[in-house]
């Protein structure tokens, strides 16, 4: 008895010491990181991510003898590892690499106010803190003397309404100082090293929308007093942050921005020297989807961003908490932290706003405004691991890198830039086949189009001749039997039937002239018709070339593909009928069902062409398949005006405007469609709801 007693003893304790240790580690760790592949399907694809930074430590100022922390609003660093912190109550603390309290400045010269100041930057001994209400920046040393003081010049290029709110201050290695102010549209204001004021640098632009151009040009042709009144004007987005990085090169955010393509893409932009002009790859989408669309606003705020020594840019995104890891190229290689209004775990934050990242990009550093804390991140091992081998292949050391990737997928099958790696090593070492492979794995287009063109010419160069051959004997076959086949009348298919239909994309007028007057034609063969263009239609997303599908295996959905394809000509057929018939149109609904499925040949064919071409084309080639596509549309439009007004007896004017109404007749029927689906699940909604509360009486 005393024996089982105490194994049961031993197994309660061995469960609570496992519990606790859970307990400790959950509390530990970070939030779950993540990352986003990209060429996946449509969209970008988020994807969980191995962890690239561990929390070293949580920074609270009161254990270093100081009052707590109760407004900060920015933070920057100095070439030897200290972190300066701006707490808008007028104070400053400066923390060492080891994060102990070095100083402590209060009011500058002991006079200066500068609450509300809202940004901080050291430069070559010099603390700037920029004074946003006091219009003006200081410039003090570490003591907090005071050195000098810059205000809004006087200049002609700056707008007599003009309020100067300094936030943000940066400066490149000659000396020209970036300043962001808080509402600014023109960009950053430039000084030379003299602090002569340059002017306004790297503003953005807004973007206008084919639906903004016709509503402007309609308010310019038919002006009224309403429309004036109601009219607003739509503004750039002003700078949230400006960076400098080690080759002079200038970043900017825009901080809280909508998601509009134009505004996402342009978050983050990296300007060139001089120019001004946004650098960065246009495309790139900085938005948090997985986030920021369970938010009814669907905005986000990248207000703080930081450079590391090699390029790596790292934002913090505000409103919902998280650190973003992109490299030189903007590919993203982590997603860390995060809180969206709560700070109960390490690694969590209830309001982030200042964001500093060491010159290595090792330790990044995140204060929280709400509870005065500033928690560290190091990179751990398989982050410096990633770092340094995106590093080196951004660089083009594709030798030096392969084996250290294949590791990296041993730890993380989901780092898509490791794939990429991979593709670009034995790319380099001319191995195609295995470049192709990982290119494929990876998504990786670029890189897989690159190592096929170096396997087609191969397999060109290697069997020229029989390719050669193969062509000239088809083509002088295929004259032979044209010839043949018009001198001696032979017909190939002898069902009448099936001639029919295959030989109306030949003489269409024809074709649909013996279907109107002899009756021909058949419904079955129409059936196949649909199932075929579906299937192709299906294949050419599956199937078509990697280099030129967006197929994603994981969302895609053959019921869409069958709506969007055979579910539009089943509404053009209803939609047409319907409005022919009453409006004197002669074609019957077995007539129109036939007209429109044996206008879709010149589709199905185009749709085989495209699945063989885009397996042999490259994207250099792209135009032959926009060519084919085109064409193809064209030739399918002709048959069905020719058919349509064969059977319908229509003039080409009456039938352009039965067409119109065909349209708005496909527009009605899909919107009484989804109303129907709507009415049916708050009925089924109802019905459930009122078997519940039957049920709980």
């Amino acid at each position: 008895m005393k024996k089982a007693l105490g194994r049961l003893f031993a197994v309660i304790l061995a469960i609570c010491l496992v519990a606790c240790a859970i307990t400790t580690v959950s509390a530990a760790a970070p939030t779950d990181s993540y990352t986003y592949w990209t060429n996946v399907g449509t969209q970008r694809k988020a994807v969980y991510g191995k962890s690239m930074y561990d929390i070293e430590t949580t920074i609270d100022v009161t254990d270093l003898g100081v009052e707590r922390l109760s407004q900060i609003t920015s933070m920057c660093k100095d070439n030897d590892g200290n972190i300066y912190v701006l707490d808008a109550k007028s104070r400053i603390v400066i923390l060492d690499s080891q994060y102990k309290l070095i100083n402590e400045i209060g009011l500058i010269d002991g006079k200066h106010d500068y609450t509300d100041a809202k940004g901080i930057y050291y430069s070559d001994g010099v603390i700037y803190v920029c004074n946003t209400q006091g219009a003006n920046i200081y410039m003090i040393n570490t003591n907090g003397e005071l050195i000098d003081t810059i205000t809004l010049p006087e200049s002609n290029l700056i707008p007599e309404d003009f309020i100067f709110k300094p936030i943000k201050i940066s400066r490149d290695s000659n000396g020209y100082m970036y300043v962001a102010s808080e509402g600014c549209y023109y960009g950053a204001l430039l000084y030379a090293p003299d602090r002569t004021f340059l002017g306004f640098y790297g503003s953005n632009t807004v973007n206008a929308t084919v639906a903004s151009v016709l509503t402007n040009i309609s308010n310019r042709l038919f002006p009224n007093a309403e429309k004036h009144a109601n009219s607003v004007k739509k503004l750039p987005y002003s700078f949230a942050d400006i960076e400098v990085d080690n080759k002079d090169f200038i970043y900017t955010s825009n901080g809280y921005t909508d998601l509009s393509t134009a505004a996402r893409n342009a978050q983050i932009r990296k300007l060139s020297p001089g120019t001004g002009k946004n650098i960065l790859n246009s495309e790139v989408n900085f938005t948090d989807t997985e986030i920021v669309w369970i938010d009814n606003f669907h905005k986000q705020d990248i207000s703080d961003i930081e450079i590391d020594d090699n390029n790596f840019i790292y934002a913090l995104e505000t409103r919902y908490d998280k650190i973003f890891v992109y490299d030189s190229d903007c590919r993203i290689l982590t997603v860390l932290a995060g809180g969206m209004g709560t700070s109960e775990q390490k690694g969590a934050f209830s309001n982030s706003v200042a964001l500093v990242v060491s010159d290595d990009g090792d330790k990044i550093f995140v204060a929280d405004a709400n509870t005065g804390f500033i928690t560290v991140f190091a990179v751990n091992d398989y982050g410096k691991k990633v770092k340094e081998l995106d590093f080196l292949t951004l660089e083009g050391h594709y030798d030096e890198v392969k084996e250290g990737w294949l590791e990296v997928l041993k730890e993380d099958a989901n780092s898509q830039i490791a794939y990429s790696g991979i593709a670009n090593a034995y790319l380099e070492e001319e191995n195609y086949d295995k470049a192709l492979e990982y290119a494929k794995l990876g998504y990786d287009k670029e890189t897989y189009a690159v190592a096929f063109e170096y396997v087609r010419m191969d397999f060109i160069s290697d069997n020229f001749t029989w390719i050669f051959l193969i062509v000239v004997v088809v083509v002088i076959g295929a004259i032979a039997i044209m010839f043949i086949t018009n001198k001696k009348k032979i017909v190939f298919i002898k069902n009448p039937t099936w001639n029919l239909m295959l030989t109306t994309a030949i003489h269409p007028s024809n074709n649909f002239t013996d279907i109107k007057e002899k009756g021909l034609g058949s419904i079955p063969l129409c059936i196949l018709l649909a199932v075929v263009y579906y299937a192709v239609t299906v294949m050419k997303t599956i199937s078509g070339g990697f280099l030129f599908s967006n197929f994603d295996p994981v969302n895609f959905n053959s019921i869409f593909v069958l709506i969007r394809s055979v579910g539009l000509v089943v509404l053009w057929i209803v939609a047409n009928w319907l409005v022919c018939t009453l409006l004197g149109g002669k074609g019957k609904l077995k007539e129109i069902i036939i007209v429109t499925c044996y206008s879709l040949l010149p589709l199905i064919l185009e749709g085989i062409i495209y699945i063989i071409l885009s397996n042999v084309l490259l994207p250099s080639e792209a135009s032959f398949l926009g060519i084919l596509t085109v064409i193809s549309l064209i030739y399918a439009g002709i048959m069905l005006v020719i058919g349509m007004l064969k059977i319908h007896d229509y003039s080409m004017g009456k039938f352009l405007w039965t067409t119109l109404l065909t349209i708005i007749g496909i527009a009605i029927i899909v919107f009484l469609i989804i109303m129907l689906i709507i009415l049916i699940q708050q009925f089924g909604a109802f019905v459930i709801t009122l078997v519940t509360e039957i049920s709980t009486i």
